[in-house]
């Protein structure tokens, strides 16, 4: 019973899938009334000026307690990986999507390396 209940959601879940697949390819380009924007607009703080200063003073006050003892290495290593994956997720996202397909600035695509 089990077994074709799981088949029955897997197919549910691939139909809805197909189906919905026009709808995003023509999502593409919508912005959703200025939503788009204003993601936009908050990558750009992360990543920006603002995130890089918060990333240094984090790994600054990491490496500190790391030194004295209080954080682990291994938790000063997974945080310094965190913030090469929040800097390196516009590369990454573009690695997949293609590039162009970032936030669109007054220098540039966000994310594309420009």
């Amino acid at each position: 019973m089990a077994h074709k209940f799981k088949f029955f959601l897997a197919a549910v879940m691939l139909s809805l899938g197909l189906t919905m697949a026009p709808v995003a390819a023509h999502a593409q380009n919508a912005d959703f009334g200025g939503i788009g924007g204003k993601l936009c607009e908050v990558v750009q703080a992360i990543t920006g000026n603002v995130g890089r200063a918060i990333a240094t003073i984090a790994v600054v006050f990491l490496g500190i307690g790391a030194f004295f003892g209080k954080v682990t290495w291994g938790l000063a290593v997974a945080v310094s990986i965190g913030i090469f994956a929040i800097f390196g997720a516009g590369k990454i996202v573009g690695q997949f999507a293609g590039e162009g397909n970032g936030c669109i600035t007054g220098t540039g695509t966000t994310g594309t390396g420009e």
